[in-house]
């Protein structure tokens, strides 16, 4: 069983676009956390040369060691 498990947000680049996507990093961080799961990063990237931004959360399983 794996420990960790990585979530990711992709959305276009658009004005207020990341105002957009960090909303929901924040609702998935927080669903995912009444799961019982526990947040170990949260990254943001842009891909300039595709016109999307996102969002890389990688958080750690419940019941896991």
């Amino acid at each position: 069983m794996k420990a960790v498990e990585i979530f990711l947000i992709k959305k276009s680049f658009r004005p207020n676009s990341s105002e957009v996507i960090r909303q929901e990093a924040e609702d998935l961080i927080n669903e995912k956390h009444y799961q019982g799961y526990r947040l170990i990063n949260a990254d943001f990237d842009v891909a300039d040369n595709a016109g999307y931004i996102y969002a890389y959360i990688t958080m750690k399983k419940p019941n896991t060691y």
